[in-house]
């Protein structure tokens, strides 16, 4: 017996108290008061021990087991198959009280079985994370798992080689809790294994610098093997080599191509090999050069919709910039990388009246992570085809950039009703990207719907082998109806596209607004009969402009003629995710109020560096209009106050949006002018970030699954740098980033944490910030880590030592080689505990009742009679009814008896009437004795009494 809270029996001194305050005195009542004080007693007795957690122990013998089974990727099948028999083979040596569990382990530990008293095991379901071995979770969740009362033993199976964790101290603390661990080791032999060990390259290059990059290989044995080498994607050196056993440094010549952040991958491909894990690592290097600027811009001489053809929009813009000493690359928007890698490359990203609908999902949000996360510039050049009319709304692009696309004035906008005419016939259930075209389109019109104003009208008509109106024609006042009416458009069956052209033309013409412009859309072919003079009517007659979209090459050949017809623009796509960038160009393109083309000098609002040395600006002919977000800096902008320059900083990086041209269409003037290529080389060189002259090294510890970041923060003379609020966007390989904050731990140094979730290189953009004085100074830089793979694969060898070291801890042993053995009973006994504190809970309850009772109730000698007596009354009433049968004498027990007889025919035999005269026995129950002797004369009287009544029945009848 023992107690969890003992400190709680010292309540117990109040009990003498409770005696001597409760003691009753002498009087009439005193055994009532002295039996209620008995009670008071024992209900707080029960109390005090209950609260104190009073145990009972008890003794035993039970074995509970719990196997530790080791599936990581060093472990081959063959091992773990070999592990689960053995488990199956000792479970047939359970005892009948005895009980086992099984846990799997690799990097993560998982129960396969709970604790259990079968003796058998079922198909192995659990499927942990292999790239690892953590002994130690497992031995944790092992010590978890016992019961009490049980002798406690651990056996794990494995082949010792751990990765991550603290085998030793999970050991120590399973000693500590009388757990023995029992080992059974795997010694693997592989045949063959080559691993890379190392790759190093230079930190720095020059471009153009030749350079050797050293491999470090290990091999278990003389092989072959083919090593190759990658940077961007490409591949820039192949070789076979012949391996010795042990390690060698291979030294690759290569040499430095365009500046920038430089990756490099080597691959090695043994003849033969375990692991395929351990044949890669990656490095990377800064490439030093002038600054690098991407281009971006769609060909020149490209129709864009409306009919007109692209000029050359950036021979004068590349000449400037290249003036300037800056390393420039133009490519077309579907080139634009869509990897962060490849983008780290260049300082700064410039879009020359680039439309959305030619840039994909992907590669907007790699730009926008690029400025966001990496601290890379962007400008965003205008154009017809860019900003709102180019379908920026709602783009990861629109976010990078100063200026939102909707003009907020709604004043300046003529009053709109637009109508979209979507196909929902069968074939729109097409999928693009996992999604059908029909969910894109009806997405594509529910953004439409956001660029449009309160007083602007909408309606949506789906057309299949016939058409109907899904949203009436209606305001804006409640658009979440128009997006949920949108949404109720199911796929339906032919098509038609003249239904739809003439249930519109039945309703619009007739609508009040200024602009009425339709978006037609569809992916099939139809009958044209009646389209082009139905189109050509509405637009001649009643103003109505009609633009058409064909999704793919079954969309009808004609669109593009209708479009003409009605004053619109033709969009072909087979890439139906751009559906959406379509809608929105249209929308935009129909408030007729965006693309302004007027003469005007630009005014200055703000000062920057873009404008130094800059001491006026020539007139520019047109521009995009937009809106500047809150945070953006204007500053230029044009006589209606729309933003022409605007400027902000968009996380670590910089973007610049101007919404007029560099061409001779809006900007002809600045062409000709001094000033455009110095406006246009400080506009690229303001989004380049510049640092603080400073010295940074970082070291990165990877610690299990964690990592753990140190920065040495120094200024070129060699001063540490304090006082930084220092912040790291950390974009690992697959373009996911993560942001830590630094804290400074030592004169210059920062120290931070992340969790790195894929081997590869990670890109690391540090930012330092800090107020000296009035002036604000920083420091930033963008490097790198390559983070290798799991050390699994780098241990080709088993470790036997270290299950030997855990069994000695933990006053274990080696298995013996019968599995039986694992349920050997030679654990000294345990002692188990089982809590009585709700038994004694009860008690308490139960004699509180009675407590009260005692003390309330009064009961006389009188009370107990009467209570006799009724229940006298109660059993006399039974009786009556028949519910207690009455005893009855011995003489009519053998009247009844003899009766019995006389019905069955049985012969009696004459007996003397002198029977009568016998002594009767009052007992109620006779004993065996007298029963045998009574019952020959109850019977012979029985008879004779009989027989005289039939003789005299003979004589009345004679």
């Amino acid at each position: 017996m023992r107690f969890t809270s003992p400190l709680f029996l010292l309540l117990l001194l109040f009990l003498p108290i409770t005696v001597w305050l409760g003691y009753p005195a002498a009087g009439q009542s005193r055994k009532r008061e002295l039996t209620s004080l008995i009670l008071r007693l024992v209900i707080v007795l029960c109390l005090i021990l209950a609260i104190s957690g009073l145990e009972i122990v008890q003794s035993g013998d039970n074995l509970a087991v719990v196997f530790l089974v080791d599936v990581s990727d060093s472990m081959p099948q063959q091992a773990v198959d070999a592990e689960v028999g053995y488990i199956r083979e000792a479970l047939q040596s359970m005892g009948v009280d005895d009980q086992a569990a099984v846990i799997l382990f690799g990097a993560d530990a998982l129960v396969e079985r709970p604790m259990s008293a079968l003796n058998e095991l079922a198909e192995i379901t659990s499927v942990p994370i292999t790239n690892q071995t953590d002994l130690a979770e497992a031995i944790q969740l092992g010590l978890a798992m016992f019961p009490s009362g049980f002798a406690k033993r651990m056996v794990i199976l494995s082949d010792g080689a751990e990765t991550t964790g603290n085998a030793a101290k999970a050991a120590e603390f399973a000693a500590a809790s009388d757990v023995q661990i029992v080992v059974v080791p795997f010694v693997n032999q592989i045949d063959a294994e080559a691993l890379v060990t190392e790759v190093d390259a230079p930190t720095h290059l020059r471009s153009g610098e030749k350079f050797d990059l050293n491999v470090s290989i290990q091999a278990n044995q003389s092989m072959q093997a083919t090593v190759r080498v990658f940077s961007q994607s490409e591949m820039i050196y192949e070789g076979g080599h012949d391996l010795h056993k042990g390690l060698q440094t291979l030294s690759l010549p290569l040499t430095a191509q365009d500046p920038g952040f430089v990756t490099y991958q080597v691959q090695v491909t043994p003849q033969q090999d375990a692991f395929y894990q351990n044949n890669r690592l990656d490095t990377f290097s800064q490439v030093e050069g002038p600054p690098r600027i991407l281009v971006v811009a769609p060909p020149e001489g490209e129709v864009i919709p409306g009919g007109e053809v692209r000029p050359d929009e950036t021979s004068l813009l590349l000449a400037s910039l290249t003036s300037a000493g800056f390393d420039v690359k133009m490519i077309a928007p579907n080139l634009l990388p869509a990897d962060l890698p490849t983008l780290a490359q260049y300082n700064s990203v410039v879009l020359v009246d680039v439309p959305a609908r030619q840039l994909d999902r992907n590669q907007m949000e790699t730009l926008q992570s690029y400025v966001r996360d990496l601290g890379g510039g962007l400008v965003a050049v205008g154009g017809p085809t860019s900003y709102g009319v180019g379908g920026y709304y709602g783009t990861p692009l629109e976010d990078a950039l100063p200026v939102d696309m909707q003009i907020k004035d709604e004043k300046r906008r003529p009053s709109l009703t637009i109508v979209f005419i979507i196909d929902h016939s069968g074939s729109m259930s097409e999928t693009s990207g996992g999604v059908t075209k029909l969910e894109l389109a009806k997405e594509a019109a529910a953004r439409s719907v956001e660029l449009l104003f309160p007083n602007d009208h909408v309606g949506v008509i789906a057309f299949d082998d016939t058409a109907s109106w899904v949203v009436p024609i209606t305001d804006l006042q409640n658009p979440a109806d128009i997006v949920n009416a949108i949404g109720t458009i199911q796929i339906g069956g032919g098509t038609d596209i003249y239904a739809g052209l003439l249930a519109m033309s039945k309703v619009l013409p007739d609508d009040p607004s200024k602009a009425k412009h339709v978006i037609l859309l569809t992916d099939g072919g139809a009958d044209i009969t009646g389209i082009p003079e139905l189109v050509k009517k509405l637009y001649e007659e009643n103003g109505i402009t009609l633009s058409t979209v064909g999704v793919g090459n079954d969309a009808a050949p004609f669109l593009k003629d209708i479009a003409a017809i009605g004053g619109g623009r033709y969009h072909f796509t087979n890439n139906a995710s751009t559906i959406a960038t379509i809608f929105t160009e249209e929308t935009t393109l129909a408030t007729r109020a965006y693309i302004v083309e007027e003469s005007f000098f630009p005014t200055l609002v703000n000062s920057s560096p873009i404008l130094a040395n800059i001491t006026e600006v020539p007139q520019l002919h047109g521009y995009v209009a937009s809106s500047a977000k809150d945070l953006a800096q204007v500053i230029l902008e044009s006589e209606k106050g729309d933003p022409i320059l605007a400027t902000w900083q968009y996380g670590l990086g910089k973007s610049v949006a101007f919404t007029s041209d560099a061409t001779g269409r809006w900007a002809r003037d600045w062409a000709r002018s001094e000033i455009f290529p110095t406006f246009w080389v400080q506009a690229v060189r303001y989004t380049i970030n510049d640092s603080l002259n400073s010295a940074l090294q970082m070291s990165i510890d990877t610690q299990g699954e964690n990592a753990s970041i140190t920065l040495d923060a120094r200024d070129r003379a060699g001063g540490f740098l304090n006082g930084y609020q220092v912040e790291a966007s950390i974009v690992a390989p697959n373009g996911e980033a993560q942001t830590v904050t630094f804290t400074q731990t030592a004169p210059g140094r920062y120290e931070s944490a992340f969790t790195p979730t894929e081997q590869g290189i990670y890109l690391i953009h540090f930012s330092g910030t800090t107020d000296s004085g009035s002036e604000s100074a920083s420091f930033a830089e963008t490097t790198g880590w390559a983070l290798s793979y799991s050390p699994e694969y780098q241990r080709i060898e088993s470790d036997p030592d270290l299950l030997l070291r855990l069994s000695a801890l933990a006053n274990g042993q080696v298995a013996s080689p019968l599995p039986a053995d694992v349920f050997k009973h030679d654990l000294k006994a345990t002692r188990a505990t089982q809590p009585i504190a709700p038994l004694l809970l009860l008690i308490a309850a139960l004699l509180l009742p009675v407590d009260i009772a005692v003390r309330r109730l009064i009961v006389t000698k009188t009370d107990l009679i009467r209570l006799r007596e009724w229940v006298q009354q109660k059993t006399t009433l039974r009786r009556a009814q028949g519910e207690v049968p009455a005893q009855t004498s011995p003489q009519m027990e053998a009247l009844f008896s003899a009766k019995s007889r006389v019905r069955d025919n049985v012969p009696v035999t004459r007996v003397d009437s002198s029977a009568h005269e016998m002594p009767v026995e009052t007992e109620s129950v006779s004993s065996p004795e007298k029963e045998a002797r009574e019952t020959p004369s109850k019977v012979e009287e029985s008879t004779s009494t009989t027989s005289a009544l039939l003789a005299r029945k003979k004589n009345i009848r004679k």
